[in-house]
């Protein structure tokens, strides 16, 4: 592969963001799904790290020492656990659309009857389909550094900064009071960027199958996402405390 060839496809996660069909079109034509997940991830780590000074930032203000002992040593525990919590949140983006990511395959490929020497373009297709991920972590980047630190602060808001750039059901919610709870869980597993992914894995879906839209090429998808939001809703306080507690603590 000549250098300008190495370019071309070190592009194409980016490509698909603001050009689908030309991105997809090339993807199918010449699929590298490590080399675009490779590239993908490295930019969801950079993005979710940046915020994490910030972050640390407001877990210092708000868990300040008294010079009580026992206060003290609680609050370094709980520091401890939170930037465990931290660290782990910006690293996995979206789990429900990573989850939905690997299902797809597995439901997508007995659908579509792809012979062997085909599976790495469907594989590409699902890599390329998880690009608004890091679409939205520069959305909580630019949040979180927009977050004011001051003396007081909850220590919750250090690690609920990057997630007040909201993409779901809370830009309904128009009361100055805090969203509810199945609000925020709604968000994290249905929002405008898990939308976007199933969006591109319906129109890779559909170039791979033919020229004609059909309804499964939708539904497939939204399946996925819909079956990955469960999953992720029910592990989520399992995996939580583990985290805060350390795995094995």
């Amino acid at each position: 592969m000549s250098r300008p060839e190495r370019d071309r496809v070190w592009r194409v996660p980016a490509t698909v963001l603001a050009n689908p069909a030309e991105a997809l079109s090339r993807a199918i034509a010449r699929p590298e799904p490590w080399v675009w997940f490779a590239t993908l991830a490295a930019a969801w780590v950079a993005l979710g790290l940046a915020t994490v000074p910030r972050q640390l930032d407001i877990l210092q203000a708000a868990l300040v020492h008294t010079g009580d002992p026992l206060l003290d040593a609680q609050s370094d525990a709980l520091r401890e656990g939170l930037v465990r919590l931290i660290v782990v949140d910006r690293l996995v983006p979206l789990p429900t659309a990573l989850v939905a990511g690997l299902l797809l395959p597995l439901v997508a490929e007995p659908v579509l009857m792809l012979p062997a020497a085909r599976r790495r373009e469907l594989l590409a297709v699902v890599v390329l389909g998880l690009a608004p991920l890091a679409a939205e972590r520069v959305g909580e980047l630019v949040m979180t550094w927009a977050t004011s630190v001051a003396p007081g602060m909850s220590a919750g808001e250090a690690l609920q900064a990057p997630h007040r750039f909201v993409s779901g059901a809370g830009l309904f919610w128009r009361s100055s009071a805090p969203a509810p709870l199945w609000i925020e869980l709604f968000e994290a597993r249905l929002n405008l960027f898990t939308l976007w992914c199933g969006g591109l894995w319906s129109a890779g879906l559909r170039a791979l199958d033919g020229p004609r839209w059909e309804a499964w090429h939708v539904l497939l998808p939204l399946a996925c996402l819909a079956a990955a939001g469960l999953l992720t809703w029910a592990l989520g306080p399992i995996v939580v405390p583990m985290v805060l507690r350390g795995v094995g603590g």
